[in-house]
């Protein structure tokens, strides 16, 4: 199930990342240039717990993580935009769906401390999700 709800929320980010003229790399691409705005996703799944006596309930939930990307010294301003932008799209109780299969966002993104290294000026935002599904 990992790979359906990874592909709901990266196709979900996909839309903004587009709007906004945003390259968007997952926890497993290398990043050769810190010279231009952009993001980062990781999805940090949870214990899969089952709500029925016989298993066939399963409940996915975990937290999906967008860090904004920027050259370092490069100021603040445009990352807190393009955060903003970020969580209008991603709204508490969004539904994503593939097939029978759906995903809703049941927590409120939120803007997390900015982290800085030599590069790069980080900003993380994220949020819960939750995907029941029967088998």
């Amino acid at each position: 199930m990992i790979s359906t709800i990874s592909a709901l929320l990266e196709s979900h980010l996909d839309i903004i990342a587009k709007k906004l003229n945003l390259p968007v790399f997952d926890e497993n691409s290398e990043i050769l240039s810190h010279s231009d705005i952009y993001l980062r996703t990781y999805i940090l799944p949870e214990v899969t717990t089952s709500v029925d006596s016989e298993g066939k309930l399963k409940v996915y939930r975990g937290v999906y993580q967008i860090s904004v990307v920027a050259p370092i010294n490069s100021g603040k301003l445009s990352s807190q935009q393009i955060s903003d932008e970020i969580i209008q799209h991603f709204p508490l109780n969004l539904e994503l769906t593939s097939h029978n299969f759906s995903l809703y966002v049941n927590s409120i993104p939120s803007v997390y401390p900015a982290k800085m290294d030599n590069a790069c000026y980080t900003l993380p935002i994220s949020f819960n999700y939750r995907a029941d599904s029967i088998f």
